[in-house]
């Protein structure tokens, strides 16, 4: 369940970024962040039942489309099969009540949606609506966007599974809590961006090694490490592209990085 709950919220958020229109692409973002927290919900009950799991996430290039009314009926037929998932293993009861009222929710809402714009996420057309860009630049943001798109979900994947697994340290969760919060909209931010370009690319799994049995002190500081890694990075880019709208951006970006290293130090101090 935890692996369909994951594979949910991603294909929504993933839709969300290729839709055009935006009242739809509300819908799919929102839909995504509840099958987030489905997620949490599924791993947190999990881990209280002391069942395993893992992160493994099949490949959800299939939810690539070329127009809206397409991507709709995938998704339709996503919900569906989650309704019809018997993986409960150590799920609660109160917790599937809850999957199946938002899921019947969500699928009559789907049902409801009539769209058929063409999507243009990966056409590669490597300009942007409301702001001029040169192709070096253009190519230079994308390789940005790309790599930084799968590190945002690489840690959304640890962030969140840690947090499951430390619930009994109250200030060490909060701080997973918003460093998962801020790493998903970063996530959608870069995404967006890449959408918009038409260069829009997809997650995969994320290797085992990197979440389960951490040494988790070891972990926060090279993290803290790579938070302030990432500052730089940004402060580069945004040099090195020499476009106002997108350098403010990414000064956005690179101090979030410093509170990001900020609340890893923070959730050090609690876990030492």
């Amino acid at each position: 369940m935890v692996k369909q709950k994951q594979m949910n919220y991603l294909k929504f958020l993933y839709a969300s970024f290729m839709t055009p229109n935006r009242e739809i692409a509300e819908i799919f973002e929102d839909f995504g962040l509840i099958e987030y927290k489905h997620m949490m919900w599924a791993m947190s009950d999990k881990v209280k039942n002391n069942v395993k799991f893992d992160m493994d996430i099949d490949s959800i290039r299939n939810i690539k489309s070329e127009n809206t009314n397409d991507l709709i009926q995938k998704l339709i037929l996503q919900i569906e099969a989650s309704l019809e998932n018997n993986n409960i293993d150590g799920i609660e009861e109160t917790t599937l009540k809850r999957f199946k009222n938002d899921e019947e929710y969500m699928l009559n809402i789907l049902k409801s949606l009539k769209d058929n714009t063409k999507i243009t996420a990966f056409d590669e057309h490597k300009t942007l609506k409301d702001i001029e860009i040169t192709p070096s630049q253009a190519d230079s943001f994308n390789f940005f966007l790309i790599g930084e798109t799968f590190k945002e979900y690489e840690l959304i994947t640890i962030y969140s599974y840690l947090k499951a697994h430390i619930n009994d340290n109250v200030e060490a969760v909060n701080c997973f809590s918003d460093l998962a919060s801020d790493s998903i909209y970063h996530l959608k931010r870069f995404a967006k961006y890449a959408a918009e370009l038409g260069t829009l690319s997809f997650v995969r799994s994320v290797d085992k090694e990197k979440y389960q049995n951490v040494n988790m002190v070891d972990f926060l500081k090279e993290n803290i490490e790579e938070e302030i890694g990432a500052e730089k990075e940004c402060l580069i880019l945004a040099e090195k592209i020499g476009n106002d709208d997108l350098s403010n951006f990414l000064l956005f970006i690179s101090r979030q990085e410093v509170y990001h290293a900020e609340l890893l130090q923070r959730a050090l101090s609690h876990l030492k």
